[in-house]
């Protein structure tokens, strides 16, 4: 198959963002995948890296060949310039077949951020927001948004402004998120919810933008679980993936028992073992494949498979009423299309007026129009 330039971009003529085109193999949005395991690390200063574990699962990597494979952090027992070669070398397989490798840091590389962004700050996309660069960034699939979050620089937090700006941009219909911490504490009791608001606002955020799941690591097993709005519509309800399953000494279970705020969790799956999640993107469908190991070097797919068609979002319209004006609005639009508004007095009227036409780099559009009448109807198309 024909390799890509790993080397190209896309750049926003909005804003700083870079994202870069990932992939090892010929990928395109009607089949791709990518995967996602992190806590490598071993259990001393003395082995700072389970490299049997490491180098399983770079094996299996290059019988999945994805795109890439994103880790979320305690790739080694503390941060040292060794420790990242010993880790880079027990992955070689994967960097060798051509498959790009994404970090984000864990607690255990904080006493040296410098050595983790040295060992890998040449993979990342340096689209970061200032006081970030190689730790926080955005990556972009085919016709996928990919937010890999520090949670660090600001302990227990993700730089929520710069989720913002990205996804404010976003063109893809896919969107997932990666960070070292659970948003939903299991086992660990140091994660997002030590700051229940700046957690609820990422939540929500993600929830806004139509994403399919939280990749995190942090606790030593595999767990599953989906976080229920209470809308009554699953279909909307965000999964959070703890797979910190890559070799760190596994741990036992746990319970979603910290500030949940108001969702609750539904757990699915909760395994103590080692492996990987498969993430799979066929144009609009999602498939999450859990795949654990059974035997040295033999990783195999479980029943916990999710699966989701995403829905593309129809663009919003909120009005205002003023003296003799509206203010209209408009989320959820598709950043560089062209768009117009229209307006009619009576639904039953198959004319609707034209009122604006435009094009917006964001997704999101405010219109001030004169009131012509006590009773208007608006809407938008786009194209």
């Amino acid at each position: 198959m024909r390799k890509m330039n790993l080397n190209s971009y896309i750049k926003s003529s909005r804003a700083f963002l870079y994202i870069i085109i990932l992939s090892a193999m010929v990928q395109n949005a009607y089949g791709w995948k990518f995967l996602v395991c992190g806590d490598s690390r071993g259990n001393s200063s003395s082995q700072q890296v389970n490299t049997n574990i490491v180098s399983e699962l770079a094996h299996a990597a290059t019988n999945e060949a994805p795109a890439f494979i994103l880790c979320p952090g305690d790739l080694v027992y503390s941060s040292t310039p060794s420790a990242f070669a010993e880790w880079r070398n027990a992955m070689a397989p994967a960097y060798n077949a051509g498959i790009p490798v994404y970090p984000v840091m864990g607690n255990h590389e904080l006493g040296d951020p410098t050595a983790f962004t040295n060992a890998f700050g040449a993979d990342i996309p340096d689209n970061g927001p200032p006081g970030e660069i190689n730790r926080t960034y955005a990556i972009g699939g085919p016709n996928a948004l990919i937010l890999a979050l520090d949670t660090y620089v600001n302990a227990h937090r993700v730089n929520q402004e710069w989720i913002d700006s990205i996804i404010a941009t976003n063109i893809h219909p896919h969107v997932f998120a990666i960070g070292h911490e659970p948003a939903f504490k299991v086992l660990h009791t140091d994660t997002l919810d030590d700051y229940p608001a700046n957690r609820d606002a990422f939540w929500r955020c993600l929830a806004n933008a139509n994403a399919s799941a939280y990749f995190c690591g942090h606790d030593h097993f595999f767990d599953h679980s989906t976080m229920d709005d209470g809308d009554g519509n699953s279909s909307n309800d965000i999964q959070q993936y703890i797979v910190g399953t890559g070799g760190a000494p596994l741990y036992g279970d746990g319970l979603y028992d910290g500030i949940n705020s108001t969702w609750t969790p539904q757990r699915i799956t909760h395994e103590v073992q080692y492996g990987y999640t498969v993430i799979e993107i066929n144009d609009m469908d999602v498939t999450i494949t859990w795949k654990h190991r059974i035997a040295p070097g033999v990783y195999e797919a479980t029943s916990d498979i999710y699966e989701r068609q995403v829905q593309m979002q129809r663009p919003i319209i909120s009005i205002k009423k003023m003296s003799t004006n509206v203010v209209l609005h408009i989320t959820r639009l598709t950043p560089n299309t062209s768009n117009t508004v229209e307006r009619c007095s009576d639904l039953k009227d198959t004319f609707w007026l034209p009122v604006t036409i435009f094009n917006t780099q964001s997704n999101n559009y405010e219109y001030l129009t004169p009131v012509s009448s006590d009773r208007q109807f608006y809407k938008v198309k786009s194209r």
